[in-house]
């Protein structure tokens, strides 16, 4: 069988449909039809003054733009293209996705906005196809298609072409526009490979309409269609046009290309998209470098967002792990385990704290903090006023409600308004600031020593110290969120000790076990004993396995030798960095292995280019490149670092522009298993 998927364009032009029609009769294989009609519905939704808007060539269909799409697509356009084909010999019939439940689909995800009424097939009936075939009958397929939900949706028609080519096993699809083909250098390219076909797309050579054309052909060869060809009407009797090859015509895909499939459309399909994920799929680490499934190593200057202190595959920690995954995982907290109370007096006898709570991230730890604070403010002074917690601008305290209400950034907090009362926002290193906002009302501040995700801007000292003096003061609690500059990281076990000035309350998660979740809250003993059994709690905190973890990080982190061994690391970073002086670097900041290097423009393309030399970065804002390596890193990797960083800043100090293809669609493209940076040619 051939699926044809005909753009709505070429429907109106009647020798199209006459050469369509010829083409169906002279040939024995049988054939379904799928067609679009895009420029149509823009067409009736301008004349009915509706706005029309796209996001990554898909429209945003609300309900009324929906029945606007199932009238075009379902009525006008697919009764056109039958009447046509009937008048010119071919026996056809008219259906949409949503008969006979041809296409069942979910609502399609997108990484930034609510594409509304957009559907994703996940499920096509191939005998409603090859009942109609076998009986000589042509389908003229609409892809309006029926949720899983029971409400109509409207499918992208040239992937519904794909899904329906893969489920009948078709031997050729094609997909008819008003183009011959691929084009570059004003020539039709005539075969094409997927991996030079993601290039081309990369480079903007394929753009616009063509990309889903193009991103569906690659789906529908890498599960089993034999050829796909791009043509227009010309090109669908003649031959031409531009034919993507299948894996069984001397393209086959690496097995490493076929695991990065796998894993990536498995995510895509299965994973609620809250984050946006580029490629590539990493299998293992050793020390501070990853790997990839092609076996490419990358040297991570990220730790996974300042976690892995340890680097990857630590023996010791691999060991400890092991053993304790031999002996007991899990009983809950309703039990007594060694590691845990091991590990609790491990923190408190290195720190100013008396006891800690064990949770589960960073996140909770910050909601833990929120609710010992007012419990010891209503305790203590028998109010129900002094609840309301300062925090700072430019701070990240993580997603959930109430940590997200201490988040300063809008992005983040306004699309689940609204979040937990009783926040109030200072400025960082801003002393009348912060006496203005607190007041005899607060029971809480809460500010991280150095804002990771704001910007890596570090508390001065000053500004610390007086802050201790303002809560004090106000009889509100300190709070230091060292979820990211705690355990080391900043040259000191403590970030609080650079200052010399000790909270009352402290946070820790990310590097606490080494990748495994974990987060703490420490508290002094004034703090403790309002805190009674109910008050809050968790089923996986504190588990033997993810202390045991911990207990090894702790006893490396915590050795006078390697936190030196962090701030000369550190000091050596900083100074590489500024060797480079390249003309949009603004200023090098930050504190042992969490340094800042702020730009006056945007950084992704150094974050790109970088990535492209493998070595991995992450920013903190839209212009602040974010170095938290591995604790472990060594002198030599640094200047490793340095060296591709230096190479990289060339994109930038050259304008060359970024690959402007959006997070939907590298996950579209990403599905189709192939390495963005294999090389490969035309075939």
């Amino acid at each position: 069988m051939k699926i044809l998927k005909i753009g709505g364009d070429q429907i109106a032009d009647s020798a199209f449909l006459t050469l369509l029609a010829t083409t169906i009769v002279n040939n024995d294989t049988p054939t379904a039809i799928v067609h679009g009609g895009g420029n149509d519905i823009a067409d009736l939704q301008k004349r009915l003054e509706m706005e029309v808007v796209h996001i990554d060539g898909l429209r945003i269909t609300d309900p009324a733009s929906l029945q606007v799409a199932e009238m075009v697509l379902s009525g006008t356009i697919n009764k056109k293209l039958v009447s046509g084909l009937i008048a010119a010999g071919v026996d056809a019939i008219g259906i949409s996705g949503i008969d006979r439940g041809l296409f069942r689909c979910n609502k399609k995800a997108h990484p930034s906005v609510d594409l509304g009424l957009v559907g994703e097939i996940q499920k096509v009936r191939p005998e409603v196809v090859h009942d109609l075939v076998q009986n000589n009958i042509t389908p003229v397929i609409s892809p309006i298609s029926l949720g899983t939900d029971g409400k109509h949706y409207n499918v992208n028609a040239d992937e519904a072409a794909a899904a329906l080519a893969v489920a009948v096993k078709a031997d050729k699809l094609f997909f008819v526009s008003n183009v011959p083909g691929i084009i570059q250098d004003n020539s039709v390219v005539t075969t094409l490979n997927p991996t030079t076909a993601i290039k081309l797309i990369e480079q903007k050579i394929i753009k616009s309409g063509m990309v889903p054309k193009v991103l569906s052909a690659i789906q529908a060869i890498n599960a089993g269609v034999n050829q796909v060809r791009i043509v227009d009407y010309k090109g669908l009797s003649q031959n031409t046009g531009t034919t993507i090859l299948s894996k069984g015509s001397g393209n086959q895909l690496s097995n490493a290309d076929k695991e990065t499939s796998n894993v990536v459309a498995a995510e895509a399909k299965f994973v609620v998209s809250t984050y946006s994920r580029p490629l590539p799929v990493f299998t293992h680490g050793k020390g501070a470098y990853l790997f990839d499934s092609e076996g490419r190593r990358y040297l991570d200057f990220t730790a996974g967002i300042a976690v892995t202190a340890l680097g990857h595959s630590d023996k010791q920690w691999v060991e400890a792990v092991s053993r304790q995954a031999g002996k007991l995982t899990h009983v809950s907290n309703l039990y007594h385990t060694e590691p845990h109370v091991e590990l609790a007096q491990q923190l408190t006898e290195s720190s100013f704290a008396d006891r800690v709570y064990f949770c589960n991230s960073g996140t909770e730890a910050n909601e833990a903090a929120f609710k010992f604070a007012r419990k010891w403010a209503r305790a203590n002074y028998h109010t129900n006023v002094k609840t309301r917690i300062v925090a700072f601008e430019g701070s990240f305290h993580g997603r959930t409600t109430g940590s997200l209400a201490a988040t300063s950034k809008t992005k983040y907090r306004s699309p689940f308004e609204p979040l937990m009362p009783g926040i109030d926002f200072a400025t960082l290193n801003d002393i009348a600031s912060a006496e203005k906002t607190i007041t005899n009302e607060t029971c809480a501040v809460i500010v991280e020593p150095i804002q990771g995700e704001g910007g890596v801007n570090t508390a001065s000292n000053d500004f610390l110290s007086e802050l201790r003096k303002i809560c004090d003061k106000n009889k509100a609690l300190l709070i230091f969120d060292e979820v990211q500059c705690g355990l080391a990281r900043t040259g000191n076990l403590w970030a609080y000790q650079n200052s010399d000035v000790k909270p009352d309350i402290m946070t820790l998660a990310k590097p606490l076990a080494g990748g495994l979740p974990i987060g703490a809250t420490l508290v002094t003993e004034d703090v403790a004993q309002t805190i009674h059994p109910g008050d809050h709690g968790s089923t996986f905190a504190a588990g033997p396995l993810v202390c045991k973890a911990a207990q090894v990080v702790f006893n490396r982190v915590s050795q006078p030798d390697f936190i030196a061994n962090v701030a000369s690391i550190g000091n050596y970073l900083k100074r590489r960095l500024l060797e480079l002086e390249p003309q949009q670097l603004v200023e090098v900041r930050g504190s042992g292995l969490l340094i800042g290097a702020e730009f006056s423009c945007p950084i992704d393309s150094l974050i790109q280019a970088a990535a492209k030399r493998d070595l991995l970065l992450i920013s903190a804002g839209e212009n602040v490149l974010r170095l938290c390596p591995p604790l472990i890193v060594t002198m030599a990797q640094v200047d490793e670092a340095i060296e591709i960083i230096g190479e990289s800043l060339g994109s930038m100090e050259n304008n060359l522009p970024l690959i402007e293809i959006s997070s939907y669609f590298k996950l579209e493209f990403t599905l189709l298993g192939l390495s963005k940076r294999r090389q490969s040619s035309f075939l």
